[in-house]
């Protein structure tokens, strides 16, 4: 009795079920490791947001009512800020790499881009949010912050400022009515600060930061010091200079 093999439509298509197999395999690995891609990077995103936020919160609890000397004789409020930038006094900066310095340090948040960020696209780039820190608080001509660059890819950042006074949400500060004049320092202080940052992948993001109530450094107290008093603040804290 002879033995019978496979025609060759049956081996045709068993080759076309195979194929529709390995296509529809492929396609769903392809689409696992693509959706897989898309959450690490998005984790990554969230981590890098939320290591922002927690530097940014850092920095703000340890807030103090010091105001410094510009290059040109005159005196920064204690914080300073409009709608993309903020400028203020913090305590407690550890000294991990022995600079010059003491433990007051002047830091400053705001946005920028970075060298080289033009990749030949027509897509506008994104911005970078920087961390600025200078090694002394009153400051020399020549004194330049040192800038870090914390998160990649921003849109724009948006700054509001509550005052506790009027129970009102403001786009600067000091405030334009608050009493002040060359020979007044501001050492007054918001009551909250609002952060919103749109990025280019994760959308708007706002974060509210209730700032620390504290009294002016070297001062009684009071909410501005006259020009004398700003220089008996500066020596109080040479030291810490």
């Amino acid at each position: 009795m002879g033995q019978r093999g496979f025609t060759l439509i049956e081996i045709l298509v068993v080759l076309v079920l195979v194929s529709i197999i390995s296509i529809g395999s492929y396609a769903l690995l392809d689409t696992f490791n693509g959706t897989d891609r898309v959450l690490e990077l998005r984790a990554e995103e969230l981590r890098r947001f939320s290591m922002t936020m927690y530097r940014i919160d850092d920095d703000l609890r340890q807030l103090t009512a010091r105001p410094v000397k510009n290059a040109y004789n005159g005196y920064e409020p204690a914080l300073r800020g409009d709608t993309d930038e903020l400028e203020f006094t913090r305590l407690g900066a550890a000294n991990l790499t022995g600079e010059p310095r003491g433990e007051l340090q002047r830091l400053s948040y705001s946005i920028g881009f970075a060298e080289g960020d033009d990749d030949g696209f027509e897509e506008e780039p994104a911005a970078v949010l920087l961390r600025s820190r200078w090694q002394v608080l009153d400051r020399a001509p020549d004194s330049e912050p040192l800038t870090e660059p914390l998160l990649a890819g921003v849109e724009s950042l948006s700054l509001r400022y509550y005052d506790a006074n009027t129970e009102t949400w403001l786009d600067q500060w000091p405030p334009i009515t608050s009493a002040s004049s060359t020979g007044n320092v501001q050492t007054s202080l918001p009551r909250a600060i609002e952060f919103v940052l749109v990025t280019r992948s994760g959308g708007e993001m706002r974060r509210l930061f209730s700032l620390p109530q504290v009294t002016p450094t070297g001062s009684t107290g009071s909410t501005g010091t006259s020009g004398d008093d700003g220089e008996d603040d500066d020596s109080s804290e040479r030291a810490d200079d």
